[in-house]
């Protein structure tokens, strides 16, 4: 009886460690007034940092604003909480929006998995607060995707709208949290914030303090693209220039354990470039098990996107033929304001059903996920029955995760105020075998030369018409 009480208390110690392990990210859902204490003491400032992902699950980096005369780029990292036996990591300094300030970049490097760490980051005056940032697993893991947090400050005349709508996004992120507390990172398919001029927006996506232990993939969307602040405020890994993007545009990707993300501007009509970073990412990853896309404007796109010419007609001919000939599992999009999941689609049609709650095996064709937003709700019309969508909902916030086990991923969307699961859908991969070396799609991205002439042209367009504008 001894023995049986003791394996029993052994157990219980054992998962109660477990539950421990990923337990703290310091994100409590706040009361207005709590919110309120901590809106107006950071508001006036724009010095919090942000913790991105880094080019693979060993990094992360840090990217802050300091004073100008006396900022120094660096990081300290201990796996003590005293931050003894700390190492030092260097990183570049470069013009900040403000003549005052620099823009401070430090990448961190050489992080185990599963290992809590404590870091400090230089303010221009002294070295921050300790925060604290766990690794989880380098292999199985979880991602939470939100989108369209849309931060806003001067585009409203209502003067309490951006303390609205980060008050929305602390709380929608705790919930989550606490949901999933073995997250790994975070991912936006864009418009992360509303007029993309202010640093006061940037301060308030910033303030969650779970965000000091969450590394943070950020796409730009459209309303990110009206200014030039997205430049400033994130550090985001392997940017891709290209040879005819302009100001703000960039793409990017990241590898974490088997999946590798490709990040998109769908604001640019750039083909070309678009082909290109898909191409270089591929070829230098092509082990990754999983390929999944994320673009800001909404493809197959629950909400207004449906039937809208520049969505459906545009970017598809842009973005589709680049995600199928390259042979993306998933997409992430945003823009809509409204949650939705498609049926796995490939050339603008379904080619095969994917229904809520079942498991499909080395399918064929992409499913796109359409997150809906952190800011106001946005009540779209839109096709119920529309042949593309399995699953589509904006009454309520929601956030979605995915997680990579062994050969699986599996993706649910839960209400962001109480976690109430609404929909999910497994999807099984059993080969290693990729298709974008085929000849069908090596014919299909030769096909695909007309569209990128026709995207450059589309490029000058545009660029004209800012210039007149």
């Amino acid at each position: 009886m001894k023995k049986f009480t003791a394996v029993i208390l052994i157990i219980s110690l054992v998962l109660s460690a477990n539950v421990l392990a990923f337990a703290d990210f310091n994100a409590p859902k706040l009361t207005r007034d709590e919110w309120n204490m901590i809106y107006d003491s950071y508001y006036p400032y724009n010095t919090l940092p942000m913790l991105c992902v880094g080019a693979d699950e060993t990094q992360v980096s840090l990217c802050w604003h300091a004073d100008k005369t006396n900022a120094v780029s660096c990081v300290r990292l201990s796996e003590n909480e005293d931050m003894t036996d700390y190492k030092e990591f260097s990183g570049i300094k470069t013009d900040a929006e403000k003549n005052t300030q620099v823009v401070c970049r430090v990448t961190i490097d050489g992080l185990k998995e599963n290992t809590i760490y404590y870091y400090q980051w230089y303010t221009g005056n002294e070295w921050s607060k300790i925060c604290k940032y766990e690794t989880k697993s380098f292999g199985n893991h979880k991602v939470l995707v939100v989108g369209d947090i849309q931060i806003a400050e001067d585009w409203r005349t209502d003067s309490d709208t951006q303390s609205d709508i980060g008050f929305n996004w602390n709380n929608v992120l705790a919930e989550a949290l606490k949901e999933n507390p073995d997250i790994s990172y975070l991912v936006s398919p864009g418009d992360n914030t509303s007029t993309g001029k202010t640093d006061a927006e940037w301060q308030t996506l910033l303030m969650p303090e779970a965000i000091r232990s969450l590394p943070l993939a950020l796409a730009i969307g459209n309303h990110d693209k009206k200014g030039m602040t997205y430049n400033y405020y994130t550090n985001m890994p392997n940017e891709y220039y290209g040879k005819h993007f302009r100001g703000l545009d960039r793409d990017f990707w990241f590898r974490y354990g088997d999946v590798l993300y490709l990040f998109y501007d769908s604001t640019s009509g750039d083909a070309p470039d678009h082909m290109a970073m898909t191409k270089e990412a591929v070829s230098l990853n092509q082990d990754a098990k999983w390929r999944i896309g994320v673009v800001h404007h909404g493809i197959y796109g629950a909400g207004d996107a449906i039937g809208d010419t520049e969505t459906e007609l545009l970017l598809t001919t842009i973005f589709a033929p680049v995600f199928e000939s390259y042979d993306l599992d998933f997409v992430i999009t945003g823009h809509t304001h409204s949650q939705g999941r498609s049926h796995f689609m490939k050339l603008g049609k379904v080619v095969q059903k994917a229904e809520s709650g079942k498991t499909y095996t080395d399918p064929e064709g992409i499913i796109y996920l359409n997150s809906n937003s952190v800011c106001e709700r946005v009540y779209m019309d839109y096709e119920a029955d529309h042949l593309a969508y399995s699953f589509i909902e904006n009454d309520v916030t929601t956030y979605t995760t995915l997680e990579f086990t062994d050969n699986k991923m599996i993706v649910k969307t839960r209400r962001g105020d109480n976690s109430e699961l609404l929909d999910s859908i497994t999807i099984e991969r059993t080969t290693s075998e990729r298709k974008e070396n085929s000849i069908g799609n090596v014919i299909y991205r030769l096909a695909y030369k007309v569209v990128e002439f026709v995207g450059l042209i589309y490029v000058k367009i545009d660029e004209l018409i800012k210039y007149f504008g």
